[in-house]
């Protein structure tokens, strides 16, 4: 009411006194506008619903409930993603900021992983009893100059102190005897003028106590026989003959029966020169007379007696001496660099490492490194890279971690005698080998790699890019980018370049 009246004295003031009359027609029109403000805003309400509704179907933003349909991606039931599957290449992409978590605490602490920054371990025994490795071996591969040895001396002094033996049958460049005697190992020093002599054909250890007499004698005669067809078709540089081979057998047959604790390399090559029948006075099965004994054997003997006369006379041929071997030392080296210009290096090498493989049959569980250095002299003969071959395949059973050492992988494709049987034999070598380490190499080697191996193109690209002392480690189906880290007094132990450069080289 209060409002009615102040409305009237408003319009009296404005047009003096309304009629009744006068006042419906401006009630009504007072009606009209409220009624058009109104239909005005609901007009403004129902443009602003209509854009709304025409972003919705726009997709310009999604309302707050999600869309309607399928569209929506959601169900009332639950839903099951498929596995989706991937190399690592693809998942690196897709994941860039990850860092390599590494291969765990277990094993020994080479360096730094440069793909996570973390410290780098490795245990190829740890590794191969999680599953992640099919196998102990190891390929080493990289330039002269780029850090090769000093990465396996790290690794096995280092894995000394967790009960990891190491064996260096042929030090070829007689850089393993400081870093072997440092940790209390044994090196042996093999040469003209030196008191150590090997016998190839001996045992260097007794007979263990879990192994009876019969198979120890087995065991013995097998390697004796396989090491002697090796080393001879060597020096023939060519495959023994049905007959040869029988004769060879004969005569170490005839000097294990005189000599049972120990034959000769020596005594072999006597018996192929002046064969006598057996125990039995009775010729050799498959031969009519000792006479056919003879002109089998006579060329064989001849072979051999290159390891028993003139340089290497008084190295291989007689007992072993000065060689004390003793199972439980941490690290043992055979020095021979002091024969290093002779070209049966590789059968003295052979011999060495037949001689020391075979302390690797004591039955014991133990962990250990076998080092071959020098791998391109083994490629090279057909004959030594079969036998080695045949060692890589026993790795497991005898608990031993191979580790061969090479330039490149371009010394595959002149292995033996380069043909693909020679070649199929270097790769098997690889191939048995779950890992292997690439340090920096250039030209026909990366690409050899990159087949070898299945690199990639950008892993095969930084394999001309590594800096000395960094490597690239394919470990089963995983890749490593490492850096080599060594102490001040290990880098005084392992430098092979003192002689070239004053302060040292990795």
């Amino acid at each position: 009411m209060v409002e009615e009246r102040s409305r009237r004295r408003v319009l009296r003031a404005r047009f003096g006194v309304l009629s009744k009359q006068e006042r419906r027609e401006l009630r009504k029109a007072e009606r009209g506008l409220v009624a058009d403000a109104y239909k005005q805003e609901a007009a403004e309400r129902s443009l602003i619903a209509s854009q709304e509704r025409a972003a919705w179907k726009s997709r310009d933003y999604l309302p707050k409930a999600g869309e309607a349909g399928p569209s929506a991606l959601w169900t009332p039931r639950s839903f099951v993603a498929p596995t989706h599957r991937a190399d690592s290449g693809i998942l690196g992409m897709t994941y860039p900021f990850l860092a390599d978590p590494g291969l765990g605490t277990k094993g020994t602490m080479v360096g730094r992983n440069m793909l996570g920054g973390s410290a780098f371990v490795y245990g190829p025994f740890d590794l191969y009893d999680l599953g992640i490795i099919s196998d102990p071996n190891i390929i080493v591969s990289g330039k002269v100059g780029e850090g090769k040895s000093t990465l396996i001396k790290v690794l096995t002094s280092r894995g000394a102190a967790f009960a990891v033996r190491s064996y260096v049958p042929a030090d070829v460049k007689g850089e393993w005897t400081d870093p072997c005697r440092s940790i209390g190992g044994s090196a042996f020093e093999l040469g003209p003028g030196m008191l150590a002599r090997v016998n190839p054909l001996a045992n260097p250890i007794p007979r263990p106590m879990n192994v009876s007499e019969e198979e120890w004698v087995m065991t013995s005669r097998n390697r004796r026989a396989m090491l002697l067809e090796s080393i001879t078709e060597r020096l023939l540089n060519r495959e023994l003959g049905a007959m040869e081979r029988s004769a060879l057998a004969y005569g170490l047959e005839q000097v294990e029966r005189r000599e049972r604790e120990e034959p000769t390399l020596g005594d072999v090559v006597h018996e192929l020169f002046h064969p006598e029948k057996n125990s039995d006075d009775r010729v050799p099965e498959g031969f009519g007379r000792m006479a056919e004994v003879l002109a089998h054997s006579r060329e064989v003997g001849h072979a051999l007696s290159r390891l028993t006369t003139g340089a290497l006379g008084g190295v291989l041929d007689g007992r072993s001496q000065g060689v004390q071997f003793d199972p439980t030392d941490p690290m043992v080296s055979v020095d021979v660099s002091r024969l290093r210009g002779s070209e049966l290096l590789d059968v003295v090498m052979t011999c060495t490492s037949s001689w020391m493989e075979s302390a690797l049959m004591d039955g014991t569980d133990s962990r250990r490194f076998m080092i071959y250095d020098e791998g391109w002299r083994v490629f090279a003969r057909p004959p030594l890279l079969r036998r080695m071959q045949e060692h890589w395949k026993v790795a497991r059973n005898w608990g031993i971690s191979n580790v061969l050492v090479m330039h490149g992988f371009g010394d595959l494709d002149t292995a033996g005698d380069g043909g693909e049987a020679s070649r199929a034999m270097a790769s098997n070598l690889v191939n048995d080998s779950s890992t292997v380490i690439s340090f920096r190499q250039s030209g026909k080697a990366v690409r050899s790699a990159q087949e070898m191996l299945d690199l990639t193109d950008t892993a095969s690209d930084l394999l001309t890019k590594l800096r000395k002392g960094q490597s690239l480690w394919r470990i089963g189906q995983r890749m490593s980018l490492v850096q080599v880290t060594r102490t001040q007094r290990e880098a005084a132990l392992f430098d092979t370049d003192e002689r070239m450069v004053g302060n040292g080289a990795a």
